[in-house]
């Protein structure tokens, strides 16, 4: 069974301790207690992973801090990345 990690207890993703495929359980260690979520894509070691539903717009949340928000609506289980994340710090100049 694949490995994950929430680095703190606010975060809404985990970060993968190795790769995984479409299908695959994977292991969230919480801190707390160990998660079983089902990955709807192959995903990369050190990707991000989703622990719950996401609606659109809604922040994303990695080492209890907001590092974005999703673009449209991610599942539990999805693959958090460059695709359904968008960030605007640093970016709050430039007209989209």
């Amino acid at each position: 069974m694949a490995k994950a990690l929430q680095i703190n207890p606010r975060d809404n993703v985990a970060v993968l301790l190795e790769e995984i495929r479409s299908g695959e359980t994977v292991a969230v260690a919480t801190g707390q207690e160990v998660l079983h979520i089902e990955a709807r894509q192959g995903i990369a070691f050190g990707h991000k992973i989703a622990l719950a539903n996401l609606d659109a717009d809604q922040p994303i949340i990695k080492y209890g801090e907001e590092i974005g928000r999703a673009r449209t609506a991610i599942g539990a289980g999805d693959w958090i990345h460059l695709h359904n994340l968008y960030c605007r710090r640093g970016h709050e100049d430039r007209a989209e």
